[in-house]
C-alpha cells in the first residue's frame, strides 16, 4: 500500500510521530489517491494544492494549469 509511504515521504516530523505508530499497529486505516492529467505516477510533480480554510471549515482546492486537471 501507499498510505504509510506517503506519510513517511510527505509528512512532517509531527505527523510522523502521530500517525506512523498507529498505522504500524493497524490501529488506523488509511488510503492514498492521486490523479492529474499531466503527471501519471509522478507524485512529486503534482501541481494541485489543498489549503484548509478555518473560516469555512473547508479545503480550498487549486489546480493552476490544464495538466493539473482531474
Amino acid at each position: 500500500g501507499m498510505f504509510v509511504p506517503a506519510i513517511r515521504g510527505q509528512g512532517t516530523d509531527e505527523q510522523h510521530e502521530k500517525w506512523l505508530p498507529l498505522a504500524y499497529k493497524m490501529q488506523i486505516i488509511g488510503c492514498y489517491a492521486q490523479t492529474e492529467l499531466g503527471h501519471g505516477s509522478n507524485v512529486q510533480g503534482l501541481e494541485t494544492t489543498a489549503t484548509y480554510d478555518r473560516n469555512s471549515d473547508e479545503f480550498i482546492i487549486h489546480s493552476p494549469t490544464l495538466t493539473s486537471s482531474k
